[in-house]
């Protein structure tokens, strides 16, 4: 995990293999960064490198969609996902089914179209 010096961008980087408990992991150090902010920040979760097992991925989507300090549905957090691989994909369409969180998460190739997006977005 790194937030961005002077930018409210947080990049964590994910590697194969990646678990519920590695994505706990990070909510709680996301929620540790983000103690005492109030804005929004822009995580850009790089899953290039990572696969599950299809229950880690359900998982991983109901811990990301209870709502708690950190995650994913944190509402100052707006996540952004990097890859193309199968897995991201299929992480993406989980967690966006209405039992979960139905949001939609921007996903994109590499974590230099993911900052140009976030810097866009800050900017607006």
């Amino acid at each position: 995990m790194e937030l961005l010096p002077d930018e409210p961008i947080l990049i964590a980087t994910g590697k194969d293999p990646l678990t519920v408990h590695d994505f706990a992991d990070m909510f709680e150090e996301s929620a540790k960064l983000l103690q005492d902010v109030e804005h929004t920040i822009y995580r850009v979760s790089d899953f290039r490198e990572a696969t599950s097992s299809f229950m880690d991925l359900i998982g991983m989507s109901r811990l990301a969609s209870k709502g708690n300090s950190g995650s994913t549905t944190d509402l100052r957090i707006k996540a952004i996902l990097i890859g193309t691989r199968q897995w991201v994909n299929l992480a993406r369409t989980i967690f966006e089914q209405p039992q979960y969180s139905a949001m939609r998460l921007p996903t994109l190739e590499n974590v230099e179209d993911a900052l140009v997006y976030a810097r866009a977005h800050i900017a607006n």
